[in-house]
């Protein structure tokens, strides 16, 4: 309810700044800026959009403003905004701060229309990102695409953050924050726990590493003599209950399984499946044949591989096979001048094509 109010007071604000003229009115005119003597405060923004064919003529307020020595006109996506230098130098720390400072005067330079450009970002983005500038928020609308405004922030250096974005869209914002959170934690994951088993898997002269996350409070208690067929000598298992919290949820998956492709790793399949954990019951059958059942529970895995030959390494060198094997021609069919053979070795067939001389 605080948090209804308060975009409720937000929306209150910014339509009775509307009102006095700092927005668009109906008739699709440029705004003109506000400015009182008792106002100490600059018009932060403007906010002048025009089309894609670019000014009018005749707009006075905006060829007013744009001679002002502490205004610039930012290009974005063929649209121009009319903004206050002094407004983006109070952010050094975002991108835009760093870009207008006087110490990379030399590496900023404008068009010959006095304009500078701003790439990567659609006009209608970088609007709302001009938002942070202006009152250190941003007012995202409802159906915009979070995931644009998240990778805006990431490009222009402004932290996407409760505090910084407005939005009705509550599961659009949590979605985002949940994947940024989700990253950083999977990294954490990666260095303290699974790096480490990766290693001990390395040592021993393997290329490739089965992970099994159990909980905290898995006990594993395997027959000796009748252990379950699920390759244990090649199984690796993590104890930690965060992890299995953090690998239940298949967002969170992806996220890992793109963070693993961005550190090298190849072949890498993340899922639930079943593990056994201790015999359920034992069976014994004919001519004293025993037969264990185990109990299994559904328990997150990663599959990755680090092998760099990996095509090499299941490559047959048939230079080294004896042509005496290709053995049973049970088809042949002459095409032109050429005789394609169908052989038959060890139940396998190969096509052998072999040009004649006439």
């Amino acid at each position: 309810n605080e948090y209804k109010s308060y975009l409720s007071d937000m929306s209150l604000r910014r339509k009775s700044s509307s009102d006095m003229g700092g927005g668009c009115n109906r008739s699709g005119a440029p705004p003109t800026p506000l400015a009182t003597d008792n106002d100490k405060t600059k018009v932060d923004l403007v906010n002048l959009i025009t089309g894609k064919e670019g000014l009018v003529a005749d707009d006075t307020s905006f060829n007013g403003l744009k001679d002002q020595e502490d205004t610039l006109v930012l290009l974005v996506d063929g649209v121009r905004f009319l903004m206050y230098r002094s407004l983006l130098l109070a952010h050094p720390e975002t991108m835009l701060g760093r870009m207008f400072d006087e110490n990379n005067s030399r590496l900023v330079r404008p068009n010959e229309k006095g304009e500078f450009r701003i790439e990567n970002v659609s006009w209608d983005i970088f609007k709302i990102i001009l938002g942070f500038y202006r009152i250190r928020e941003l007012a995202v609308p409802y159906d915009a695409n979070m995931n644009d405004i998240k990778e805006a922030c990431d490009y222009f250096l402004i932290p996407f953050n409760i505090q910084t974005i407005v939005s009705e869209n509550l599961s659009s914002l949590m979605h985002e924050l949940s994947n940024d959170g989700a990253k950083k934690k999977f990294e954490c994951f990666l260095q303290s726990d699974i790096v480490p088993k990766m290693a001990e898997t390395a040592m021993k002269g393997e290329r490739e590493c089965h992970i099994v996350c159990l909980k905290d409070e898995d006990v594993v208690d395997w027959d000796e003599e009748y252990p379950p067929s699920v390759g244990e000598d090649q199984l690796t298992i993590i104890k930690s209950s965060e992890i299995n919290r953090f690998l239940k949820y298949i967002e969170n998956r992806g996220i890992a399984k793109a963070v693993l492709q961005e550190k090298g790793l190849k072949k890498i399949r993340i899922g639930i499946e079943g593990f056994p954990t201790h015999k359920e019951k034992v069976k014994v059958k004919q001519h004293g044949k025993i037969q264990v059942t185990y109990f299994y529970v559904q328990r997150p895995f990663i599959v990755m591989s680090w092998e760099k030959e990996e095509l090499r390494s299941r490559h047959v060198d048939f230079a080294n096979v004896s042509t005496f094997q290709l053995v049973q021609v049970y088809f042949c069919m002459s095409l032109e001048n050429q005789v394609i053979l169908l052989c038959k070795r060890e139940s396998r067939d190969l096509v052998l094509e072999i040009a004649s001389t006439k």
